[in-house]
């Protein structure tokens, strides 16, 4: 087992998800454990408040006393999580979403092992996701992270940190998300973690941007750094999302016109619903184009995005205000009930958001107000 769980990696670290989730299945399946080729949406959605309301009837002292002691099933657990991470590159999201449901009522019924933090940090993941419940999200989040200080966990910190951001960083302050993450990567690639730590710097380049939190001529220089350091580790899995980023940057300093490079991002199959790398292209082109000034083509790929990114995700909000800024600019030019109409209702979704991510949504919320007022 440990020599598949291996495997599996390096599969995953190469980029060949498919072979990764090959793998992982094929062992799965010889484990006794029955993996679905395809799913109902509608069945796996159910899934989640089942799970839900399973942790809130087990999660207490008793439960975290109790150890999972059998070495197959903690690799079951291990297999299944791996899977997972391979299935977000390569199938549909409600299988994703599937996995880390069933992995996390394993561990309901089984007890705790060192790999249950993830398990849970991951299902909170799926919540916020699901946009439905995500003060739960945060609280399992948390709940995950306080119960991974009972296990002696440094080799896997670093990557419960980036999944902790990933599921939940954007309800607190950016700045810290920030930070957190440049000593996560430090730390990655100083055991010998490369894959895990070009996901910390994918996600620190993309809260850099949204945040400000650096000047965009530095900002491009550490990117340019990470891609050499990808080429060197032989990485690819990261590569596509850092050149969007780059391009981004690139834009925004001199439309490209002396800082851009030959490498380029690449969309593949962008009527794919499976194609993830679309979700993010869709949120960069929107600050692109917003930036530069093209207001039809900002919401454009904004009303792209919101037609697959889910609304539980950070994006999600970071298109609305942009879209909504548009509208106003559009609608000072030209009164347009419709488009007012449109703001409003961007602006009651981001009083929902402000709820849980004030220190990141608050001055977007009332800059939009604000500039609806002045109409």
């Amino acid at each position: 087992l440990p020599s598949y769980f291996v495997l599996s990696q390096l599969f995953q670290a190469q980029g060949k998800v498919v072979d990764a989730y090959g793998t992982c299945s094929s062992i799965l399946t010889q484990l006794g454990e029955t993996i679905p080729d395809s799913g109902d949406p509608e069945v796996v959605g159910a899934m989640i408040p089942e799970t839900l309301r399973k942790y809130d009837e087990v999660y207490c002292d008793d439960w975290l006393g109790k150890k999972m002691e059998d070495y197959t099933l903690r690799y079951v657990i291990r297999f299944y999580l791996q899977m997972s991470q391979a299935a977000f590159f390569s199938k549909a999201p409600h299988i994703v979403a599937y996995f880390f449901c069933k992995v996390a009522q394993l561990s309901l019924e089984n007890g705790v092992c060192q790999h249950t933090p993830q398990v849970f940090l991951q299902l909170s993941h799926i919540i916020m996701r699901s946009g439905n419940n995500i003060a739960c999200a945060h609280r399992i989040a948390k709940n995950a992270m306080a119960l991974s200080e009972r296990f002696n966990l440094s080799d896997q910190m670093t990557q419960l940190s980036l999944i902790f951001i990933n599921a939940v960083g954007h309800l607190e302050w950016f700045h810290a998300g920030v930070q957190r993450l440049r000593v996560c990567f430090d730390s990655a690639l100083s055991s010998g973690n490369a894959e895990m730590g070009f996901f910390c710097a994918l996600q620190l380049v993309i809260f850099s941007i949204l945040s400000g939190e650096k000047e965009l001529t530095s900002l491009l220089k550490d990117i340019d750094y990470y891609l050499h350091l990808l080429e060197t580790y032989k990485s690819e899995v990261s590569k596509n999302y850092l050149l969007s980023s780059r391009e981004t940057v690139s834009m925004l300093i001199d439309k490209g016109e002396a800082t851009s490079i030959e490498a380029k991002e690449y969309l593949g199959d962008a009527n794919d619903p499976g194609n993830k790398f679309m979700d993010t292209y869709y949120c960069q082109q929107v600050l692109r184009n917003f930036w530069l000034g093209y207001g039809e083509r900002c919401r454009h790929f904004a009303q792209k995005g919101f037609a697959r990114i889910p609304q539980g995700r950070y994006f999600s909000h970071i298109i609305k205000f942009y879209y909504g800024l548009s509208l106003l600019d559009m609608t000072k030019k030209k009164l347009n009930c419709v488009r007012f109409k449109e703001v409003e209702e961007i602006i009651e979704s981001l009083q929902v958001a402000v709820e849980h991510a004030d220190s990141n949504i608050r001055n977007k919320l009332e800059l939009l107000q604000a500039e609806l007022h002045g109409l």
